[in-house]
């Protein structure tokens, strides 16, 4: 029976992932791998500490900057001090900005995810505010007793391209997050917010697919709504792939 191989018709999705645990071992979030697989995509795990990043990108159809420990105040200019930053891999930060700048440079399509959402930020020139407490009274991304994820409401702008994903004026989300976007960048608009108007989305101006999230859509990627975003990405990925806009062409294996 003829059948093609099932890789064919599937975009290969860069993931990263932290830096090593203290047993020296790389462990990615499962739910990111799920999410994306959900959605059809075929998620390879990009560890920090390759020499050239950017070459990694030659692989993959999309990338996925995950959440993670906190990018150090240093990258955009602060001090680097900060008593409520923690869990900083410069390792992480250094790898992460150069896949970072290169994607939005090759208009590779990109999603990020809480840090990865403040990491493109910080790489098209924005800032942060390290600690959300210290700036917003109202505090509802993250319980600070014992650092877990909350659920709130999000409030997307009418017109954006992640409004016309998701469908909704309102969405439902699940946040773990201390740090934030400090304004939009550059070549980006506001996407989302919530009710204390923190930035919760923004998505690139001309880049063919750059969608950024301060939630975490994978925590809740069987609902619809969040669920349509990886879609959406993945359905970009297909659609920017050189494999696969020539995989029609292929012949099939017996």
């Amino acid at each position: 029976m003829n059948r093609t191989p099932s890789f064919v018709n599937r975009p290969l999705i860069g993931v990263t992932t932290p830096s090593r645990n203290g047993q020296g071992d790389f462990v990615a979030p499962g739910r990111y791998v799920d999410a994306l697989r959900a959605a059809g995509g075929i998620p390879v795990l990009f560890p920090p500490g390759e020499s050239e990043p950017q070459a990694l990108l030659a692989a993959v159809d999309g990338l996925v900057l995950t959440g993670g420990g906190d990018l150090c105040p240093s990258t955009y200019g602060e001090d680097p001090q900060h008593p409520q930053v923690r869990h900083v891999s410069a390792e992480r930060d250094r790898f992460e900005m150069a896949l970072a700048a290169a994607a939005l440079a090759q208009g590779i399509p990109v999603l990020g995810i809480c840090r990865g959402m403040q990491l493109l930020n910080v790489v098209s020139g924005g800032k942060l505010i390290p600690h959300v407490p210290d700036v917003y009274d109202e505090l509802d991304h993250f319980n600070p007793a014992d650092r877990k994820p909350v659920r709130h409401s999000v409030s997307l702008i009418r017109s954006t391209r992640l409004q016309e994903i998701v469908g909704v004026d309102a969405i439902s989300v699940v946040s773990w997050h201390h740090q934030a976007v400090w304004g939009v960048p550059a070549g980006w608009r506001l996407a989302a917010c919530s009710p204390d108007e923190l930035i919760e989305a923004i998505e690139h101006e001309t880049h063919p697919w750059a969608i950024a999230v301060q939630w975490h859509p994978e925590f809740t990627f069987e609902e619809a709504e969040h669920f349509r975003l990886f879609q959406a990405f993945v359905q970009a990925a297909l659609q920017f792939s050189p494999r696969l806009a020539s995989s029609e062409a292929m012949p099939q294996v017996a």
